[in-house]
């Protein structure tokens, strides 16, 4: 290692070197110093922001653009997912309102052809009832003819009876009278007189008008007969007339009951016919409309700016008179201590 040394250091002691170095020093200071702070700041004659410190704030606003590019697009694709299921929602609310409706219009349907179906029945078992009624009152009325056709030939029978009987004894009694005076007189011409002829008359006589009255009474006793029955006749005609009337009140008042259950019957189906009928739709609340969120609030980028140049102290200096002086002062005393006396 070598040592570059002057004049200079020799007088003043190496003052003049160290202050060269301490000036050398000072420079490359000023010069890291210098390039740090562009580094760091930019051109550092310029009040524009440059350097590392521009590229971050550069970097940052662009970081908060893409953050607030990224926000929004996922704000907009919340709200186009709600608007979507908004819509969904309305869709599915529509479609099911028109499926109740279907369903309520068949319900509808469905009641009007039972009731037509019902009318038809009802009309149908009216007439079934009509014809039932029908052939019951032809039915009583062709019993009700028959038995007085019977009370009429019987009666007609039993007339014919007391004709043929008064007939019968009309003939008899005539006979009898016809016979009496054909004895009366077969007496007489035999030439009966006196007390014996009168006897034998009177014995025709009175044996004719016994036969007379036997035949009477016979007649009476045929004529009262016949009345009896005639009565009877009457009695049994006016019992059928009573059992007619009551079986044909019966008919009427079982077909106002049959009536009255079919009109009943009616009455109930067309009430089933109306409640199957399902309650008219109404459609539900329309869904609430989304909303648009909220948009968040971004804070600017802060922007530094370019703080002052550092300074740096100025290099330590030596002085070279006193170096000098001091170095003189060393070789004086170095002298005297070796005897040398430079005055003698």
């Amino acid at each position: 290692m070598g040592f570059d040394l002057g004049l200079g250091d020799i007088l003043d002691g190496g003052a003049s070197r160290r202050n060269r170095h301490a000036k050398k020093v000072r420079k490359i200071q000023e010069k890291n110093r210098d390039a740090n702070y562009e580094f760091e700041w930019g051109d550092k004659d310029s009040d524009e922001l440059g350097g590392q410190q521009k590229r971050k704030y550069d970097y940052a606003v662009e970081g908060l653009e893409i953050l607030k590019r990224n926000t929004e697009a996922n704000l907009a694709y919340q709200e186009k997912g709600m608007m979507q299921k908004w819509d969904h929602g309305m869709s599915v609310r529509a479609y099911e309102h028109q499926q109740n409706e279907r369903v309520y219009g068949e319900s509808v349907s469905r009641a009007l052809n039972q009731q037509s179906f019902n009318e038809i029945a009802n009309t149908v078992a009216n007439l079934d009832q009509d014809r039932f009624l029908h052939e019951q009152l032809l039915t009583l009325a062709m019993d009700e003819t028959e038995g007085l056709m019977q009370y009429r030939n019987a009666a007609a029978g039993l007339g014919l009876q007391q004709r043929q009987a008064k007939a019968g004894a009309a003939v008899q009694a005539q006979a009898e009278r016809i016979a009496a005076l054909k004895a009366t007189g077969a007496s007489a011409a035999r030439g009966t007189a006196g007390r014996t002829a009168a006897k034998d008359v009177l014995g025709k006589m009175a044996e004719s008008n016994a036969r007379q009255g036997a035949i009477i009474e016979d007649l009476m006793f045929s004529t009262e007969k016949t009345s009896q029955a005639f009565m009877g006749l009457n009695q049994q005609f006016m019992l059928d007339q009573v059992g007619y009337d009551f079986t044909r009140d019966s008919l009427m008042a079982s077909d106002m009951s049959v009536r009255n259950q079919i009109r009943a019957e009616f009455l109930q189906a067309t009430i089933d016919a109306e409640n199957s009928i399902a309650l008219k739709p109404e459609i539900a609340p329309p869904l609430p409309k989304p909303f648009a969120l909220p948009r968040p609030e971004f804070q600017d980028i802060f922007e530094p700016e370019k703080p002052p140049l550092n300074k740096i102290p100025p290099a330590a200096q030596e002085s070279v008179a006193l170096g000098i002086f001091n170095q003189v002062t060393g070789v004086a005393s170095l002298a005297v201590g070796m005897g040398w006396k430079p005055f003698e």
